[in-house]
C-alpha cells in the first residue's frame, strides 16, 4: 500500500492550508477529531471530519489523512488542484495518471454524479498491493479549484470506507478562495515563551551564533556574538546577557524587543518572520526549541 501514498504524493499538489480552523493557524502534526472543521482557504473549501475518523497533516507532509478513529481498517488521502473542472478531470483520470516509471493509476469508468466525479481507482504495475481497492471522489470550486479525496480499504471495507468518502465529499462547502494566511492569528507570544531561540553559523548546524531563552515571565538569558540580528550592532551586546523581552501584535510578521539589565544598553529591536513553519530575522534562519534555562 505504501506505493499508494508516494505516487500520489509525487503526482499531485495539496492544499497545505487544509488542517485549519476558519480563523487559526496550521497545525502539522495535530489530530484533528471527528466533527471539527477543516478549512482551506486557498481554495474556498470547508469539511468536517467524519464521525469514528480523526485527521493529521503529517509535518513535512503535502497529504492530509484521514484515519478511523478506533482501528485501521481504510484511509483517506485529500488532494487540492490550483485550478480544474470535472470534465477535465474526467479525461485525465480515464487515461491514468502516471506514478513512477512503473506505476500508473487509473480509474475504472470515472462518471459524474450530483456535482461529483467518483470512479473506482486502480493501480498498475510493479510491486503493488492488490489486496486493497481505491476509490476516488473530486468536487470543483465553480471560482476554479478542485479537491479530490482517494480512499484504499481492503475488500471488506470497501463499500463502508466509500460511503463516508461520499458523505464527507457531499457535506463539504466552497466559497470564494482568498490568500487567507495560514498565520494571521499566530500568536508569538505564546509560541515563544520558555523557549531557546537559537542561529547557527548555516542552516545544517556548526557553531552557535545566537542563543536566546526567552521565559514566560517576560525575562531572557542570551549568549550573543556580534553575528545574526546583532551583526551590526553595539560590540557591548556580545557575550552573557540578561533582561526582559516582548514582542508586539500577532500575525506572520512581528517585532521582539530586548531590554537589558546592563543599563548602558539601549533596547533592541529585531523583526520576527514566520513562513513555510520556519523563523526569519532579518533574512536569517533561527531555531526554536523547549529551554532548559527557564523555570
Amino acid at each position: 500500500m505504501k506505493y499508494w501514498w508516494i505516487g500520489i504524493m509525487v503526482s499531485m499538489t495539496f492544499m497545505p492550508a487544509l488542517a485549519q480552523k476558519k480563523k487559526g493557524r496550521i497545525e502539522p502534526g495535530r489530530i484533528y477529531v471527528a466533527g471539527e472543521t477543516l478549512y482551506a482557504p486557498r481554495f474556498g473549501f470547508s469539511a468536517t471530519v467524519p464521525t469514528g475518523w480523526e485527521g493529521l497533516l503529517p509535518r513535512e507532509s503535502e497529504v492530509f489523512l484521514l484515519t478511523t478513529a478506533t482501528s485501521t481498517y481504510g484511509e483517506i488521502f485529500v488532494f487540492g488542484r490550483e485550478q480544474g473542472d470535472l470534465n477535465t478531470l474526467q479525461t485525465t483520470w480515464t487515461n491514468g495518471v502516471d506514478l513512477s516509471e512503473t506505476i500508473k493509476l487509473k480509474a475504472k469508468n470515472p462518471a459524474q454524479q450530483d456535482g461529483l466525479l467518483i470512479s473506482e481507482v486502480v493501480a498498475v504495475g510493479e510491486f503493488i498491493n492488490k489486496g486493497f481497492l481505491g476509490f476516488a471522489v473530486a468536487k470543483c470550486n465553480p471560482a476554479g479549484p478542485c479537491i479530490v479525496t482517494l480512499m484504499v480499504a481492503p475488500p471488506q471495507y470497501y463499500e463502508s470506507v466509500k460511503a463516508t468518502v461520499l458523505d464527507f465529499m457531499k457535506s463539504s462547502t466552497f466559497d470564494s478562495p482568498n490568500s487567507y494566511s495560514p498565520y494571521v492569528d499566530f500568536d508569538w507570544q505564546e509560541f515563544l515563551s520558555n523557549k531557546v531561540f537559537m542561529a547557527y553559523e548555516s542552516v545544517r548546524g556548526g557553531k552557535e551564533e545566537n542563543k536566546i531563552h526567552l521565559c514566560a515571565d517576560g525575562t531572557f538569558y542570551a549568549s550573543i556574538k556580534k553575528t545574526g540580528m546583532f551583526k551590526n550592532e553595539n560590540a557591548d551586546y556580545r557575550g552573557n546577557n540578561s533582561g526582559t523581552w516582548t514582542v508586539s501584535g500577532k500575525g506572520e510578521q512581528t517585532t521582539i524587543t530586548f531590554t537589558f539589565t546592563k543599563n548602558k544598553l539601549v533596547p533592541f529591536e529585531a523583526p520576527l518572520l514566520i513562513k513555510d513553519e520556519k523563523i526569519y530575522s532579518q533574512d536569517q534562519r533561527y531555531f526554536v526549541g523547549q529551554s532548559d534555562r527557564c523555570k
